[in-house]
This record gives C-alpha cells, sequence and structure tokens, in this order.
C-alpha cells in the first residue's frame, strides 16, 4: 500500500499553508502585474503591442505545456523535490527578467518563469492539500485561494507604484527576496511526499506531443485574432494542434504511466468538476477583460476608476473562500458549486444590462457580485476533483484541473476580445448609418459590443450550473492511500 508521508504535528499544516501560500501569492500578482507594464515596455524597447503580449503568451505556453507532466513527475519521484527546483527555476526567470538588455531575451526568461510556475502550481496545492486531513481540505484550498485573491488585487496597484519610481525591472527584482525565502522555507519545512519504490517511466511522446498541441491551440487563439481566424496560418496552427491532440490521446491509452490519465475521467464528479471549471473560466474571463474598455470607452471613466472597480472582483473571495471551504468540507461541494456558478451567471447576464447611463454603484455591486462567485468557486470546484482520488494521485489530479481552467480562461479571453471587435465594428457601422454623431458613435459601439459579449457569456455560464447539479458526494480514502 502507498505511504504518504505524514504530518509531525498540528502544527505541520498550517506553516507548509503559510509557506506555499507566500509563493503563491507572488504567483498571482505576477498574473495581474505583468500587464501593467505593457506600455512601459513598448517604449523602452521600441516595439509594439503584439510583441509585447508575447511576454504573457510565452509564459502561458510553458506553464499549460509543462503543468501535467510535472504533476506526474510530483506524484513519483517526491512532490517537495519538484516544488523546490520549481521555485529555484522561477527565481531565476525573475533574475533573467530583471537584467534583460531586449525583448527577445524578456520573452526567453518568461518561459523560464511559466516552467518554474508549472512545476509549483500544482505540486504546491497538492502538498498543502495532502499536510490536511480530508475533513479539512476544503477550509486549506479556501485559505489558498484567499492569498490568490490578495496577490491578484495588489498586482496592478503595486506594479504601477513600482513602475512609476523603480522602472519597469522593478516588477521583478523586487520578488526576487520572495522567492529566496519561499525556497528556504519549503527546504526547512516540507515533508517529502511520494511513493515508496515508485520508478518515473516518463511519458515523452505524450509529454512532448502535449507542449506542442497547447502551444498550437495557444497561439491560434491569441494570434488568430489579428491574423484572422481563417487565414491560412491561422488553420494550419488549428489543424496542428488537433492532430497532436489526437496523437497525444493514442499515446495515453498504450502507455504505462500516462502524463493524463484517461480512467479518471471514468469518474462523473471529477469529469464534471473539470468541465464545470472550463466553462466558468472560459465565460468568467469576459467580465475582467472587456469591462476596462466599457468603463474607459463607454463612460468615459478614468483608467484608476476602472482599476479600483476591477479590484472589486477579488476583494469577496478575500472573505469568502475560507468560508466556503469550511462550508464544503461540511455539506459537500454540489451546492456551494451551484450557489456560485449562479452567482456568476446572475452577475454576466446584469453586466450585459448596463448602459450609458450606469452609475459607478451599479457597476461595482456587478463586479463585487461576480466577485461573489469567484470566492465560492475554487474551494468546492478543487475539493470535488481531490476527493475522487487517492491522495498519492493528489498533484495529478489538481494537475489536470488546473490546466481545464487556464485552458478555459485562455479561450474565453481570446474569444472574447474577437467578437468584441467585430461587434464594434458592425455596430459602429449601423450607428453612423443613422447619422449619430462620431464621438457618440465610438461610445456607443464600446458599449453595444460590451453587452453582446457579455450577454454570450452569461449564456455559457449558466451552462456551468447545471453541470454543477452532477457533482458527487465526496469519497471517503484512507489516509495512506
Amino acid at each position: 500500500m502507498t505511504q504518504i508521508s505524514d504530518s509531525p504535528g498540528s502544527s505541520y499544516k498550517w506553516w507548509v499553508l503559510i509557506a506555499i501560500s507566500i509563493a503563491n501569492f507572488s504567483a498571482a500578482l505576477d498574473m495581474s502585474i505583468i500587464v501593467v507594464s505593457f506600455p512601459r515596455l513598448t517604449d523602452v524597447f521600441n516595439t509594439d503591442a503584439s510583441v509585447v503580449v508575447w511576454l504573457a503568451i510565452s509564459f502561458s505556453v510553458a506553464e499549460l505545456g509543462l503543468l501535467l507532466t510535472l504533476a506526474k513527475v510530483g506524484d513519483t519521484i517526491g512532490r517537495k523535490k519538484v516544488y523546490v527546483y520549481g521555485l529555484a527555476l522561477y527565481t531565476l526567470g525573475l533574475v533573467l527578467c530583471s537584467v534583460s538588455p531586449n525583448i527577445t531575451m524578456l520573452i526567453i526568461s518568461r518561459i523560464v518563469q511559466g516552467a518554474g510556475a508549472a512545476m509549483t502550481l500544482t505540486v504546491g496545492s497538492a502538498i498543502v492539500v495532502a499536510a490536511f486531513p480530508q475533513e479539512q481540505q476544503g477550509r486549506a484550498i479556501g485559505l489558498f485561494a484567499m492569498f490568490t485573491s490578495v496577490g491578484l488585487i495588489a498586482g496592478p496597484a503595486l506594479g504601477g507604484v513600482i513602475i512609476e519610481y523603480l522602472d519597469w525591472q522593478g516588477i521583478f527584482y523586487t520578488r526576487i527576496p520572495v522567492g529566496v525565502i519561499t525556497l528556504i522555507m519549503a527546504l526547512m519545512i516540507i515533508i517529502e511526499q511520494k511513493e515508496p519504490g515508485a520508478r518515473l517511466h516518463l511519458d515523452w511522446g505524450g509529454a512532448l506531443t502535449l507542449l506542442g498541441c497547447t502551444g498550437c491551440f495557444l497561439l491560434y487563439l491569441n494570434l488568430g485574432s489579428d491574423w484572422g481566424y481563417t487565414a491560412p496560418t491561422s488553420l494550419a496552427l488549428a489543424a496542428a494542434a488537433v492532430v497532436l491532440l489526437i496523437i497525444f490521446l493514442y499515446i495515453e491509452r498504450r502507455v504505462v504511466q500516462p502524463v493524463l490519465n484517461l480512467s479518471f475521467f471514468r469518474n462523473r464528479t471529477f469529469t464534471m468538476a473539470g468541465l464545470t471549471s472550463f466553462i466558468q473560466m472560459a465565460a468568467g474571463s469576459a467580465g475582467p477583460a472587456l469591462f476596462p474598455f466599457f468603463i474607459v470607452g463607454g463612460l468615459l471613466l478614468s483608467d484608476s476608476t476602472s482599476g479600483l472597480l476591477l479590484a472589486l472582483i477579488a476583494v469577496p473571495p478575500m472573505i469568502i473562500s475560507p468560508i466556503t471551504g469550511i462550508i464544503s468540507d461540511k455539506i459537500g461541494n454540489r451546492i456551494p458549486m451551484v450557489i456560485a456558478t449562479t452567482c456568476f451567471t446572475v452577475a454576466l447576464y446584469f453586466g450585459s444590462r448596463l448602459n450609458i447611463e450606469t452609475s459607478i454603484l451599479d457597476i461595482a455591486l456587478v463586479l463585487g457580485l461576480f466577485g461573489v462567485g469567484m470566492g465560492m468557486f475554487m474551494a468546492p470546484n478543487q475539493s470535488a476533483v481531490i476527493s475522487t482520488v487517492p491522495r498519492r494521485h493528489l498533484a495529478t489530479a489538481l494537475g489536470i484541473a488546473n490546466t481545464m481552467r487556464l485552458l478555459g480562461g485562455a479561450t474565453g479571453m481570446a474569444l472574447a476580445g474577437t467578437l468584441y471587435a467585430r461587434q464594434q465594428i458592425a455596430s459602429a457601422g449601423e450607428l453612423t448609418a443613422q447619422g449619430i454623431a462620431p464621438d457618440m458613435v465610438e461610445r456607443l459601439s464600446v458599449i453595444e459590443s460590451f453587452q453582446y459579449v457579455i450577454f454570450l457569456a452569461a449564456i455559457i455560464s449558466f451552462i456551468s450550473i447545471i453541470t454543477s447539479f452532477f457533482i458527487g458526494k465526496p469519497v471517503k480514502f484512507p489516509e495512506n492511500e
């Protein structure tokens, strides 16, 4: 029977949670802080937005392409080992970013960061979950999510201050000490978790085809909006992604230790939790992506006002996530997930009803409700995932769940941007034909396009309410299985 390292005392789980949550805070900060630097980097390196956006694309390709492979490695050779190496690689990426002399080197450094993030993301959450008894795992995930929310809130504001007073390098080198401290904490605190006697048979074919498939898919989503999704180059990327996916699934059905354990999907709860996460992130990503256009371009409010309003999304999770984690431990995951997805859907629907006469209070209420849904979703969703597998497979299961979540977000954001741009052109043409003044045409076309995409997102989000009803009761596995 598989043996997982046990906690040496009741305080161990809290020290593990603190150590990994600090690192997770820095990673969440990275997600929101890098976007703030785009305008400055465009000027510094004398380039344009289509090049600078690769700082985000390269990070995502590395992270998503390696996530499942490294999760499997962590379950086999040891989660602490993979996590520590990941922290070291992520911190090295921060150093390289800080001293990058040109945009090419900066993009390469972001790939290093993304690889390190892939090593820490799933393995880190698996270490936290394994440190807590099963009846407290929802609470652990809720607290973990709270640190993520704080990082997302702090990113834009902190990034603006750092860039103004320390220049763009500061958003990287100011976090190097955090990386070093969390690395030392991980080495001192975390007890290794792995299956004794297990040998790693790395699925190279699956790993490489998954990396290629993910890369082609993300490139298609991100570059297709500029090239046109039906352009020959875009279609070639899409075809490559499909072919690589077919090859990947063929390989996974035949290897001894697959990167993607397809048997997990035989469990209804696991499948529905992953599907719900994908749908919710695909629908939910439209809000943060398009609200700035509505607030600034449609209502003519300032960028700072837009930033403060968007920060409201991340405020409720700070309070609600830990509470929802405790509740899901007691009553199960289905009801909290249904409520969370309902909040998402209602927020998106009322968001689609906002118009040129909308007040700041109306926007705040919509974004606040959106944040409530976010705060209630993560803990029961991930609890549902881990409740379907033995503890020795935690990292692998969470790797699949995180991959579904990140893919959903990337898909939704790309499609939202494309639909918004096309609808704005169509709306502007119709409004101009009606003889409306040019300045009002621009504002109204922004608002109508925003309403159109957010309403579609609400419809998609409604599907996640239905899938949430299929979440089953948690399975009680022996602690040492």
